[in-house]
């Protein structure tokens, strides 16, 4: 049997970091068991005992445990998934909707190996669950590979546009737009790193790593600028460089914020130790008054000197990620409650709550015309929210895995995003509108379609006629023309919502070309003059073929308006005739000075004799 090496949480105390391997196993080995050629089969998922060396009383290997809030998390290294369950054989380890798949789980084979049944196709593998592309979704401008471990932090260059990430395997790169490292990746030695935050001029950029330490370094020489800054007793979760770039904020997992001297490395001011538990954001607000930190379910606004101004409430989860507008009268708030939310800054008030996310949002960023916001998920996903209407615009981004960080390019063109894949997508945003705009309508630029030959006609004056006529009657898209109101005073379904008319069948005789005609559309109330409409000859091949007969259905139309109206004309004479006293006779009126009008509108055989 072989056995494998534990990796476990500086809060748990280290063990041996190499241990010897059973009688039977020649020697140790210091990575998990692979000998299962397959999971457990599907339905074995029961309560066994741990196979691997400690067995139940030990964790597996390449897991580690950590405390948030007061309780005990267990994170297996390898996938870089946490749980609050115990790891063991037959323990069902995620939530409801932590995984892509609703229909999957993830648990642990007695050797200590992570796997995932799938109730679906009844079946298991070693394989996560990954989000199914659908087909014609937008992809990724290029992908770029290099780490060996999950990216948490992204932050981009402002002139070069450049693009650097902070990885689980210790290490800093810069990328080029198209995906080509720029220089040597950086070593911070202080385990994986978590932030990254850089200067506004470019020259220097700040990392925080799982170590509680900080570290400045030079941008163009790609080393580090003296010693380490110690102050945390965990990982720093957060970085940020305040507008006049004399102080560094910095949040990590112990629960406090604290401000460096970026000069000398030395904090300027003691410690904030916040109510919110681990602090997962830090903004400066733009002018530098004041800035925001935010954590479980709360967002703290601190005033310069470190005082609490008040605490905003309304995420019903740990919040992850803060944003300020251009102008310090808006906060942006990402959480793991699934939602972004608006808050007005000086008072705390909600204002907005953007929905679509299906689990956490790990992280946040604005174009640079504040138009649109972009969220990024653990549903594998980045998401776009227009700003003037609160609505996503298109479809997700989608990764391969969770994603962890995302950012905007200076130039507002490119997002880019990474997380659990190891990898960062560069998407264009350029794309993602366009692709929103020509499903919303064809309102984008019609790329590489051929021009539609336009066919002028002699425009047809507004009459109160169809809107439908004046839309959709023309097959050609560029010859619609505009509806009319929607208050118009003659609607065709409360006209003729009794009238039915057949389409005239796929094999009869196509009619003759049509000549010039005069068109009186007299719908209008009687009484009510209709102006008389030219309207061009019309050729079949301009027009749809479901609509060749419309001047038929309209001729009968007419007709049969005019015996409705004759009809009940008919009614009320008849009426009349039978009780003159209790009403006017028609016959009566007709003899006096003003005739009735009609008398003017109908054929004389309709009149009453």
């Amino acid at each position: 049997m072989l056995s494998e090496a534990g990796v476990s949480s500086t809060s748990a105390g280290r063990r041996d970091g190499q241990r010897q391997a059973p009688s039977k196993s020649p020697a140790p080995v210091a990575l998990p068991r692979t000998s299962e050629k397959d999971p457990p089969p599907y339905g074995a998922q029961h309560r066994q005992d741990a196979l691997w060396e400690g067995g139940n009383e030990a964790l597996p290997p390449l897991w580690r445990k950590f405390q948030v809030l007061d309780r005990t998390h267990y994170q297996d290294d390898t996938l870089v998934l946490a749980s609050a369950n115990r790891p063991l054989p037959g323990v069902r380890l995620d939530y409801p909707g932590d995984l892509v798949d609703p229909e999957c789980e993830w648990h642990i084979s007695p050797f200590g190996r992570a796997y995932f049944v799938n109730h679906n196709t009844r079946t298991t593998s070693w394989n996560k669950p990954q989000p199914e592309r659908p087909a014609g979704s937008l992809t990724p401008e290029r992908i770029i590979e290099g780490h060996s471990r999950s990216i948490w932090s992204l932050a981009y260059l402002k002139a070069s546009c450049n693009v650097m990430s902070a990885s689980g395997d210790g290490s800093i790169r810069q990328w080029k737009r198209d995906g080509e490292p720029v220089g040597k990746s950086w070593d911070g030695g202080g385990g994986g790193v978590q932030s990254i935050a850089a200067h506004l001029d470019d020259t220097t950029v700040v990392t925080g790593s799982a170590d509680g330490r900080l570290r400045l370094w030079n941008i163009k020489e790609g080393s580090m600028i003296g010693d380490p800054w110690e102050g945390h007793d965990a990982a720093v979760r957060c970085l940020e460089w305040s507008p006049d770039a004399l102080e560094i904020a910095s949040g990590s997992q112990d629960g406090t914020i604290r401000r460096w001297n970026p000069d000398t490395g030395r904090q300027i001011a003691p410690p904030i130790k916040t109510s919110h538990g681990w602090v997962a954001a830090v903004k400066y607000s733009p002018h530098g008054d004041k800035f925001i930190s935010g954590g479980d379910g709360a967002i703290c606004v601190w005033s310069r000197d470190g005082k609490l101004r008040f605490k905003i409430n309304g995420h019903d989860n740990s919040v992850t990620s803060l944003y300020w507008s251009k102008d310090g009268a808006h906060i942006f708030s990402g959480s793991f409650d699934c939602t972004i939310r608006k808050w007005r800054a000086i008072d705390g008030k909600e204002l907005v709550v953007l929905r679509g996310h299906t689990n956490f949002v790990t992280s946040l960023c604005l174009t640079p015309n504040e138009r649109y916001i972009v969220g990024a998920s653990n549903d594998c996903s980045v998401r776009i929210w227009d700003l003037k209407t609160n609505q996503a615009v298109g479809d997700p981004l989608l990764q391969d895995d969770r994603v962890f960080a995302v950012a905007m390019s200076p130039d507002g063109k490119c997002i880019a995003s990474a997380g659990l894949d190891k990898k960062i997508y560069v998407w264009s945003l350029e794309a993602a509108l366009e692709r929103h705009q020509g499903a919303d309508g064809g309102n984008a630029k019609l790329k590489g379609r051929p021009a539609q030959p336009r066919v002028v006609r002699q425009p047809i004056p507004n009459t109160g006629g169809s809107a439908r006529y004046g839309k959709d009657f023309f097959a050609d898209p560029s010859n619609h023309r505009t509806s009319p109101p929607a208050n118009s005073s003659l609607n065709w379904r409360s006209l003729c919502g009794s009238l039915r008319f057949s389409a005239r069948p796929t094999d009869a005789p196509q009619p003759s070309p049509r000549e010039s005609r005069r068109w009186n559309f007299s719908l209008r109330p009687v009484g009510k003059s209709s102006r008389t409409v030219e309207v061009a000859p019309a050729r079949d091949d301009d027009v749809s073929d479901s609509c060749r007969d419309m001047a038929l259905p309209l001729k009968l139309m007419r007709k049969r308006l005019q015996l409705c109206n004759a009809q009940m004309m008919r009614s009320t004479i008849q009426r009349e005739q039978a009780s003159p006293q209790q009403g006017y006779n028609p016959l009566k009126y007709n003899q006096s000075k003003h005739k009735h009008k009609s008398q003017q509108a109908y054929p004389k055989t309709l009149r009453a004799e």
